[in-house]
């Protein structure tokens, strides 16, 4: 008997081994950017956030990212932290593209409430949160480009 539980020890220990060396580390991030148009033109200084779509994975399991259009409307996905990049999975996308009372563009970071008058959304509220956009992003192993034209 002790025979036969040492061999099944040694069976699991052999079997168990590998996964260990092999780490516990985070999935791979993966290179993603695009565009960003809005009634057809390039939008700059608008926030891109892909949100993990938790009706599919869980949020924990899966992380988030974002970046902001430069002059052309191009972004660069990143995780919070800085690095770059995102993990594959799809993904609700929301943009936050502010502008003040007048229609003037501030910085994407901007608290509404530092503004007299507040701050509006430029695209809409509905694509401000990743319940109301009905922009959706799949991304893959090795990452790519994935593009948005925005509508009123």
């Amino acid at each position: 008997m002790r025979l036969w539980i040492s061999r099944v020890a040694l069976v699991l220990s052999l079997a168990v081994l590998p996964l260990l060396a092999t780490g516990c580390g985070a999935p791979p991030q993966y290179p993603v950017s695009g565009t960003v148009t809005f009634k057809g033109k390039p939008l700059e200084g608008c926030k891109v956030i892909f949100y993990p779509d938790v009706s599919l994975v869980n949020p924990e399991v899966h992380g988030f990212g974002f970046g902001v259009t430069d002059k052309n409307g191009r972004y660069e996905i990143q995780h919070p932290q800085g690095e770059k990049g995102i993990r594959a999975g799809r993904y609700k996308v929301a943009f936050v593209c502010w502008v003040d009372n007048k229609g003037k563009a501030v910085p994407f970071d901007a608290k509404p409430s530092e503004y007299p008058g507040g701050l509006k959304n430029l695209v809409g509220d509905k694509y401000e949160a990743p319940s109301s956009s009905p922009e959706v992003a799949t991304v893959s192993v090795g990452g790519g480009t994935i593009d948005f034209n925005l509508q009123p």
